[in-house]
């Protein structure tokens, strides 16, 4: 059993890169592609509804491409994932048995809080394993 679909995988590979790059402005969506191997043609429909629903912003042109639209610490994996697969429902309500009701909502709180980290954690956490590669090198 998949929990996520791929166009949470790539949307969220899509949005780590521009987090990585954050500081670089607006990065061309082939490169985008390139660096975290998307296809291309489908990561312009997974930017496309990161935009609408205020994820990151584009610019058209030679110096255009998409950026994060606030800082990557502000950006929670949550919010990727509920804007490209909708929320997480474990379960769904019945009405015959309010403790297994409220058995899965306490489970599928604890479930959807596991995805509170922001983008901002997940590059500081490759970055200190670049450094730990690196060093050890």
């Amino acid at each position: 059993m998949k929990i996520f679909s791929k166009k949470v995988k790539y949307g969220l590979a899509a949005l780590f890169e521009l987090a990585k790059n954050y500081n670089m402005g607006f990065i061309q969506i082939k490169d985008i592609a390139s660096a975290q191997e998307i296809p291309q043609n489908y990561l312009e429909q997974l930017l496309s509804l990161l935009k609408k629903a205020g994820l990151v912003e584009s610019m058209r042109g030679s110096q255009g491409g998409y950026k994060l639209n606030k800082p990557a610490d502000q950006i929670k994996i949550i919010d990727i994932i509920e804007v490209l697969d909708g929320p997480l429902i474990i379960s769904e309500a019945s009405r015959s048995n309010d403790i297994l009701n409220i058995y899965w909502n306490r489970i599928e709180t604890q479930f959807t809080n596991l995805f509170n980290d922001t983008l901002e954690k997940l590059v500081n956490e490759e970055t200190r394993l670049n450094e730990r590669l690196h060093f050890q090198i």
